[in-house]
C-alpha cells in the first residue's frame, strides 16, 4: 500500500510508518491487552488523519472504505471516528466528500451528543469552505 505522492522525507517516513502500523495490528484481537484499544476504526482514523494531512491521492478510497467498515449504526465513538473522517477529507482538499461527510457528521452527532464530537464539530467547522455557512454555523451549534 505504500506510494508517496512526494519524494520527501517525511511523506515517505509517514507512509512507511503506517504500513507498519497495519501489519502490527492486523488483527487488533489477538494482540496484547494493552495495544488491544488498536481497533480497526482507530487504526483507520490514524490512516486518515496521514492522508489527509499528506493530501495522498488514495484518501478518497481510505475514507470511503472506513465509512462502509464504520456502518450505519454509529455508537458513541462510531460519531468520532465519523469526524475524523470528515476532517481528514477536508485536510487533503476533497471538499465535495469532505462536506458529504460532514453533513453525515452533523446528523451523527446530533443523534449521539459527546464531547469528543462536539470536539470533532469545532475542528470541521475551522476546515469547512467559506460557502458552508450553514453547516458552519449548525456544527458550532453542536459543539458548544
Amino acid at each position: 500500500m505504500l506510494s508517496a505522492t512526494t519524494d520527501k522525507g517525511p511523506a515517505v517516513a509517514a507512509l512507511r510508518a503506517l504500513d507498519r502500523a497495519r501489519t502490527a495490528y492486523a488483527d487488533h484481537t489477538t494482540e496484547h491487552a494493552w495495544v488491544r484499544f488498536m481497533s480497526p476504526a482507530r487504526l483507520d482514523s490514524l490512516v486518515l488523519s496521514s492522508y489527509g494531512r499528506l493530501a495522498h491521492p488514495e484518501l478518497t478510497d481510505a475514507a470511503n472504505a472506513a465509512t462502509e467498515r464504520l456502518g450505519s449504526e454509529r455508537p458513541d465513538a462510531g460519531v468520532v471516528f465519523l469526524g475524523d473522517i470528515t476532517t481528514a477529507l477536508l485536510q487533503g482538499d476533497d471538499l465535495e466528500q469532505g462536506v458529504h461527510a460532514a453533513h453525515e457528521f452533523a446528523v451523527a452527532a446530533a443523534a449521539r451528543p459527546n464531547t469528543m464530537g462536539r470536539d470533532r464539530a469545532h475542528a470541521i467547522t475551522a476546515e469547512l469552505p467559506a460557502k458552508e455557512r450553514d453547516l458552519a454555523e449548525h456544527l458550532s451549534s453542536l459543539a458548544s
